[in-house]
């Protein structure tokens, strides 16, 4: 990418402190409000969650920070050191530091880039145990692309950062472009469904533990023919790597996976080698539509689960009902509603395909 090699990265400070030094952003606190205390509303509330772009909760409260800023995660278990891109005014929890860009120039393709950079130079280094407080992030420093000003002065190269973020955004158009199944004009219809508690167990044919599973520190990287390494994520459909293949054979794709201890639940469309404690699901029936549905389903029921003594094994997972939708069958028996659940897991993927084209202007 032309934009990237033409740039110099140096070290620059995250935070401004007056007289001190200079820095990217002005750091501001979240303010505490707990969700008993949060009725329902518009203006999105940034938490410690690395997903959903920090995003728990839409709430009806005044937005405490404009849109334009930077949230980073000072606190949580396992999200500290994430930060993201807040287009929209936001407010935010206590666990959260509110970063005010300081130059005009700090454009949204910039503020995305260095949203990334602060993720991958803070995540490593801080954690539950070592919390990115404001005294640390005053001396923390990112390395990001540079320039030396007329004075001799070194400054951020804010218009460089920018191409190289209009250029990855391009890219990533391209890319979904790419990966898009539905067609632009298609519609996404969607039905009504008759919703019954089912088991697990009736509603796959076979639930049982990977057989490919493997350590990932033990994995064989070099080689050919590469798989998706399935471990007990939550991000990346639960995707921790890539491996290549190993003495064992791979689980066939086509799959819902489900991290035991982590409830973490994914539907796998290829075959993939797994981490220990990786229950997959299958039945005959199951496509890449209404898997999407069903994996859904079941990661929003098993909020019953925890870590510790109430954990997701395998003997709790096959005494848990969910909620499926279902139809009558041709014996006039209540039957799980797969061709319902294959239109609605399309209709849900056009609408999702539509709104990601809009944001990034493909087709």
């Amino acid at each position: 990418m032309k934009s990237f090699e033409k740039l110099t990265f140096a070290p620059m400070y995250v935070i401004n402190v007056e007289g001190e030094q200079d820095g990217l952003f002005h750091a501001h606190k979240g303010k505490r409000l707990i969700a008993a205390h949060r009725k329902s509303g518009a203006t999105p509330f940034v938490g410690a969650s690395r997903i959903n772009n920090s995003i728990t909760d839409f709430a009806d409260t005044p937005a405490l920070f404009p849109g334009g800023w930077v949230t980073l995660i000072y606190n949580g278990d396992g999200g500290t050191g994430h930060a993201k891109y807040q287009p929209a005014p936001f407010s935010a929890s206590d666990d959260v530091i509110a970063l005010e860009p300081i130059s005009n120039d700090a454009t949204k393709p910039a503020l995305l880039m260095i949203a990334s950079m602060l993720t991958q130079q803070c995540v490593p280094k801080f954690g539950f145990g070592y919390k990115l407080t404001l005294h640390r992030l005053g001396r923390q420093k990112i390395m990001i692309p540079a320039k030396t000003n007329a004075r001799g002065k070194q400054v951020v190269d804010w218009k460089g950062i920018t191409r190289l973020g209009q250029d990855l955004i391009h890219f990533a158009g391209e890319r979904a472009a790419k990966a898009r199944v539905s067609s632009p004009k298609e519609n996404a219809a969607s039905d009504e469904f008759a919703f019954e508690p089912m088991l697990i167990t009736d509603v796959f044919e076979s639930m049982k533990a990977s057989s490919a599973w493997y350590d990932k520190s033990k994995l064989a990287l070099s080689g050919e023919r590469r798989y998706p390494f399935v471990s007990r994520t939550r991000e990346s459909n639960g995707i921790d790597g890539i491996c290549v293949r190993q003495e064992k054979n791979p689980e066939p794709g086509n799959a819902v996976t489900i991290g035991l201890d982590t409830q973490t639940v994914a539907y796998q469309p290829v075959a993939f080698y797994t981490s220990q404690n990786i229950q997959v699901l299958r039945h005959e029936h199951l496509n890449a539509d209404n898997a999407l549905v069903l994996s859904t389903l079941i990661k929003q029921q098993m909020s019953k689960f925890s870590w510790g003594g109430n954990g997701a094994t395998l003997g709790r997972l096959r005494k848990t009902h969910i909620l499926v939708p279902t139809t009558t069958s041709d014996s006039g028996e209540r039957a799980i509603d797969w061709k319902g659940m294959n239109r609605y897991g399309r209709a849900l993927r056009v609408r999702a395909e539509k709104s990601m084209g809009a944001a990034l202007k493909t087709p």
